[in-house]
Parts: structure tokens; C-alpha cells; sequence
């Protein structure tokens, strides 16, 4: 990762929100509710890297339910007094406020960002005096703050913010998209639960990774070829970069193709389809839908080659768990979804 790119830079949400590349405000026509890609943001300061908040908390083990606003997951929060939904997005790294709800607070090393169609809007960095979600809160962290008015205006939700990762991996974090639910468990030293489950969950499959990234990377194969794909459970799509070899996008059966069409007058084409050669090591994952996009400039921005994206439907596949202590990530996939 380069170093002092900020953490607000560092989010990927795919129809409704932010990715390092594409311009804010972003619609697709005839397709009004298939996922796009919506921001970039390219970094023009020298930012220096925000501390990893601490999360606080009389709890071992805490589960959160996950309210669904199309294929992204909003977690009930309270910060500074601000109750509202932050949308669950380990596509960003830390806290990144909705401007609209914390005028009041001092904003410094605000300026304007750019995007491939001209300028996405003013970003700034504030202090937060607490966050609360549930019996997990956060005290005194910095925030990157912008306007997330898109967010709200296309999904009908209060959203006072995004939730990155950074703030919850020190945990081990499970993922339950059929339960709507995300459970918090805190670690020991060698990185298992302080307080151990009634019932073991068994793994169908775990993958070793590469937790010093800025982003969760896991790999994956296409064509019989290793690639490197960004777990965002912000997106709510999954994307293959249209610079990958031929081979590789020859594998994807195409549905449509939609005009993305930003707040300039510069437009995107992007294709849709369906993965049809996606595996995990020798498990096959069928039907998962995806668009081809060049995700280059998000490689540059999270300073590790990305060759896609795993979202939404990647999620709905199973159970996934995370523990960056022992840099594992698991999955029980659900029935019918892996062979």
C-alpha cells in the first residue's frame, strides 16, 4: 500500500457507493437496479495513515443483526449522539462519516478529490467522541467525513456512515448473510475465542491469507489461472478487471451491458454476466453474477494487484469466518451452492 493514502479512499461499494476509480453519482440505465460502480477517488495529499481504533466493550462474544438495503448490510449505530445505519463495508478501512448528519463537527484537511469524469466533492478528516454499536463503542477516533447523499437518495435509508474493517478485525468475524447477522468474537494471545462456541462450526474450506494488506485479499481461480480478488462486503456485485487475459473473460457468459453515466458528461459501458469457472482451490462456485470493470486504479490505490472482486454474491454462498490472528478465512458453504 502506498504510504498516507487515507482510509475514506480505501472504500468499494458497488450501485450505491464509493470505489477508488469511478465518479460519484452514477446511475444505470434500463437496468435502475443492478449494481454499478459509483466513485473514485484519487489521493492528492500526503495524508498520514489513521491509528486502528480500539473497540471497547463488556462482551467476548457479540452478535449484530444486519438489516438489508438491496445487497448491502446496515448496522444500527449511534455516534455522537447521531442515531442512524452504518452500511457494513470491509471495502473501506476505518469510520467514514455522512456530512450531512455532522456539520457540527470541526472538519480539517478538507479539499476537493477527483474522479475520471472531473471532481466527486469535498472530503475531510473530524475526531469522534463515540461510536456505539450495540454493547460494542469505539471513543475518541478519527473519521474521514463526505457526502454519502447518493447512499440515501437511492436507497430510501438514513446512513450516517460506513463501517470499515479496520475496526472490527481485531476480532474473529463471522459473516451470516441467511441469518442477516454478523457475530463479533474477542481473541486470545494464540487466536482462538476467549469464550469457545457450544457448537464448533465446521469449515468446508479454509484459505490461508495475507493480513497485512489493507484489504482482505483471497485467491481464487478462473481458467485454471490463481488471481487475486478484494472481499467487500460493501459491493454488491462481484467484478472481474476487463485487463484480465483473454482466457479468463472468455469464461464469463455476458447478459447486458449497461451505460454508467457520471455527474459529468463522460459515461462507462460495463458488461454483466455470470461467472461460470469460479473456484476455491477444487470447489466450484456456480452462478454468481459479476460485471467486467478495470479495477487498475484501485490496485494502485490499495497498493496490492487486484484482479477482482468478491461481493454480495460471494457472500450468499455460506457462513464466512475471518481471523486475522491465525490469517485464516473460512466458509460452510450453504447446500447446493459448491461442488
Amino acid at each position: 500500500m502506498k504510504k498516507g493514502i487515507p482510509s475514506f479512499l480505501l472504500i468499494v461499494i458497488f450501485f450505491l457507493g464509493i470505489s477508488p476509480g469511478i465518479q460519484s453519482g452514477y446511475s444505470s440505465e434500463p437496468f435502475k437496479d443492478q449494481p454499478v460502480l459509483i466513485n473514485l477517488w484519487v489521493p492528492p495529499l500526503p495524508f498520514l495513515p489513521a491509528a486502528e481504533p480500539k473497540p471497547l466493550g463488556d462482551f467476548n462474544s457479540l452478535t449484530i443483526p444486519l438489516k438489508r438495503a438491496g445487497r448491502l448490510f446496515l448496522i444500527e449505530a449511534v455516534i455522537d449522539g447521531v442515531s442512524g445505519n452504518l452500511v457494513f463495508d470491509t471495502g473501506a478501512t476505518g469510520l467514514v462519516l455522512n456530512s450531512t448528519y455532522f456539520r457540527n463537527h470541526r472538519i480539517t484537511d478538507n479539499f476537493t478529490s477527483n474522479g475520471i469524469t472531473g471532481s466527486t466533492g469535498k472530503i475531510g478528516c473530524t475526531q469522534v467522541e463515540k461510536v456505539e454499536v450495540g454493547d460494542l463503542y469505539y471513543e475518541d477516533i478519527k473519521a474521514d467525513v463526505t457526502d454519502l447523499g447518493h447512499i440515501e437518495n437511492r436507497r430510501g435509508s438514513k446512513i450516517i456512515g460506513l463501517l470499515g474493517f479496520n475496526m472490527i478485525k481485531s476480532f474473529e468475524v463471522v459473516i451470516d448473510a441467511a441469518l442477516n447477522e454478523l457475530q463479533l468474537h474477542r481473541l486470545n494471545r494464540k487466536g482462538d475465542r476467549i469464550q469457545p462456541p457450544e457448537k464448533e462450526l465446521k469449515q468446508d474450506y479454509v484459505q490461508k491469507i495475507e493480513p497485512w494488506h489493507p484489504v482482505l485479499i483471497m485467491k481464487g481461480k478462473i481458467a485454471g489461472k490463481q488471481l487475486s480478488f478484494c472481499f467487500d462486503t460493501g459491493a454488491e456485485t462481484n467484478a472481474i478487471n476487463s485487463q484480465a487475459p483473454r482466457n479468463i473473460i472468455s469464461t464469463i457468459s455476458i447478459t447486458r451491458r449497461s451505460d454508467l453515466r457520471g455527474a459529468g458528461q463522460a459515461g462507462n459501458e460495463v458488461l454483466f454476466g455470470i461467472m461460470n469457472d469460479f473456484a476455491l482451490d477444487n470447489i466450484e462456485l456456480k452462478n454468481m453474477e459479476t460485471i467486467i470493470v478495470n479495477l487498475d486504479a484501485l490496485s494502485e490505490v490499495y497498493g496490492v494487484h487486484i484482479d477482482g472482486m468478491l461481493g454480495f454474491g460471494f457472500l450468499e454462498k455460506g457462513v464466512i469466518t475471518i481471523n486475522l490472528e491465525k490469517k485464516t478465512v473460512g466458509i460452510r458453504f450453504a447446500k447446493n451452492t459448491a461442488s
